[in-house]
């Protein structure tokens, strides 16, 4: 009681009016629901001994409707969801660079950034084929609570392309469900919720330009003529093997040798693109005439 016994009799007189005041703590399911709704009971003795009573209206005394409060729902589809993305590359063989195969492991941190509960939350990542909940639903509920992290993992095995890219750059997208069926989403970022760039993940080049490619010569002294020596015009035959040490793919592949008018690939190239891929091996041949001074020489170099 408030206010209103004007007399303090303790009666409430013809015509008299009396206010009560009382306060009520929304919860979170009132907020979800947008609103809370709720009725007053009023009763009273007449001097006759009847009991009387009237359900409250918000409006009228006449009317006997609940009291319905709306609460705001903080739903914007562009920020009520976040998603945090991001990516580390493992080195499984332990050699201090990439290679094909090896994995990127990446962490999704999804946040609620509305004041209401959020459902239906997926998270989706195509190269990601692992993807999968982690923890974070303390309360076991299935639902992204106001100001809940879930954790997502999964894991990316990276390709030679990626390699030869230097990088890999994907983005994932997190979706949930308001209350209301409003559908938020939001495209992950490295570090802000606020921002949607991809995650961009370094991958480790190995190709310095002494040791990314290596070439092998061998040569051999052909007596056409069978008489046991060396004559002039008589050839010696070369194979150059040429070899990518790198992990990355070798594009524009050129083998020379001014004394060589016949080299030529001969092969290696098993997948035929053209490209000396990691570990293939590629055999280059070709042949000299030696010649009146290679032979007083006694030796072509």
């Amino acid at each position: 009681f408030d206010s209103g016994d004007t007399d303090a009799d303790g009666a409430l007189d013809v015509d008299e009016t009396w206010i009560y005041t009382g306060s009520y703590a929304i919860t979170q399911d009132d907020i979800d629901a947008g609103q809370f709704t709720n009725q007053a009971t009023v009763e009273g003795t007449a001097p006759d001994g009847t009991v009387v009573d009237d359900l409250s209206d918000p409006v009228s005394i006449t009317s006997d409707d609940p009291t319905v409060t709306d609460i705001c729902q903080d739903i914007d589809p562009d920020t009520a969801i976040a998603i945090i993305k991001v990516g580390v590359l493992n080195d499984e063989d332990g050699d201090g660079c990439s290679n094909v195969g090896e994995t990127i492991s990446y962490t999704f941190t999804v946040t609620n950034q509305t004041n209401v509960t959020l459902s239906n939350i997926v998270v989706t990542d195509l190269p990601i084929a692992d993807l999968a909940f982690d923890s974070g639903d303390t309360d076991a509920d299935g639902a992204l609570d106001v100001d809940e992290t879930w954790i997502y993992t999964g894991s990316y095995a990276i390709t030679q392309d990626d390699i030869d890219a230097g990088q890999f750059t994907n983005q994932a997208t997190a979706e949930g469900t308001a209350p209301d069926g409003t559908v938020v989403d939001d495209l992950s970022d490295p570090v802000s919720i606020t921002s949607d760039d991809p995650t961009v993940t370094n991958i480790c080049q190995d190709n310095l330009p002494n040791d990314s490619i290596a070439i092998i010569k061998v040569g051999v002294f052909n007596d056409e003529d069978g008489d046991g020596c060396s004559n002039v015009g008589e050839t010696i035959s070369y194979t150059f093997t040429v070899t990518n040490w790198s992990n990355v793919t070798l594009s524009n592949i050129v083998v020379t040798d001014v004394s060589i008018a016949d080299l030529a690939f001969d092969s290696g190239d098993t997948d035929a693109d053209g490209a000396l891929d990691v570990d293939e091996t590629w055999i280059y041949t070709g042949s000299y005439a030696i010649t009146q001074d290679d032979i007083d020489a006694g030796q072509f170099t």
